[in-house]
């Protein structure tokens, strides 16, 4: 399963999947043609292809969907959480309805999306959940606190479920990549755009694609000791 499936980021790993003959379940919130375009390429790809709409800011939903799930026979032994939004602005400059709508679309919907799937991990003794953080949850960045917050949120609810899940054969570990350009960049400038690329040693951002080579690596029964990790992929930034 796969939250956020619409997303730039989202739809990679969807596809990387599918292109490994993994069965996906394809979450999106509000972006239907997006989501339509994955759920073909992943058809085509062969695999079983499920789709289910929901607000993940909201517990009642993420209730709904799970049952919906269930209802379909539909028990995810991997879990990609990876819906989250862009916040930028001064610190005092968020309202309250603001900053908890971005620490529910990352934070909450994390937490509970993962506590939904870990039953049936630990009947199976096996499971896989991969969180997609951000460089900003470890190094914070200003103008965007409360994504930074909610990151940071993120790393450190992988390395306590990790602990936690070991013993069960479940493996947690989050992903933490630097800039990927994606429509969260919609608000910047050509010029601070360029001024971040001259940030990086590699001198680009990176391919969504990267993102999900190193999300399929953490899938990889080779990868079966790894759990707990924060891995940046970042070109050298952090």
């Amino acid at each position: 399963m796969i939250t956020g499936a619409s997303g730039t980021i989202g739809s990679a790993i969807s596809v990387m999947l599918a292109e490994h003959g993994i069965d996906v379940i394809l979450h999106y919130h509000k972006n239907k043609n997006n989501i339509d375009k994955v759920e073909r390429i992943c058809k085509d790809k062969g695999v079983n292809t499920y789709v289910i709409q929901g607000d993940l800011t909201k517990i009642e939903q993420i209730e709904m969907i799970f049952k919906k799930l269930e209802s379909m026979n539909l028990y995810p032994n991997i879990l990609i959480n990876n819906a989250g939004i862009a916040q930028y602005g001064l610190v005092q400059d968020i309202d309250f309805v603001e900053w908890k709508k971005v620490i529910d679309s990352h934070v909450l919907s994390t937490f509970f999306c993962s506590q939904k799937v870990i039953p049936e991990m630990i009947r199976q003794k096996y499971g896989r959940i991969v969180n997609i953080s951000s460089v900003w949850g470890d190094k914070g960045a200003a103008n965007e606190v409360a994504y930074s917050m909610a990151k940071g949120a993120v790393n450190t609810f992988t390395k306590a479920l990790a602990k936690e899940l070991a013993p069960s054969g479940i493996t947690v570990n989050a992903i933490a990549p630097g800039i990927v350009f994606s429509p969260m960049m919609v608000d910047f400038t050509q010029e601070e755009i360029e001024i971040l690329k001259n940030e990086i040693p590699m001198g680009r951002f990176a391919k969504a694609k990267e993102i999900a080579h190193s999300v399929l690596y953490l899938l990889h029964p080779n990868s079966s000791y790894i759990t707990g990790q924060i891995i940046n992929i970042d070109g050298g930034w952090n």
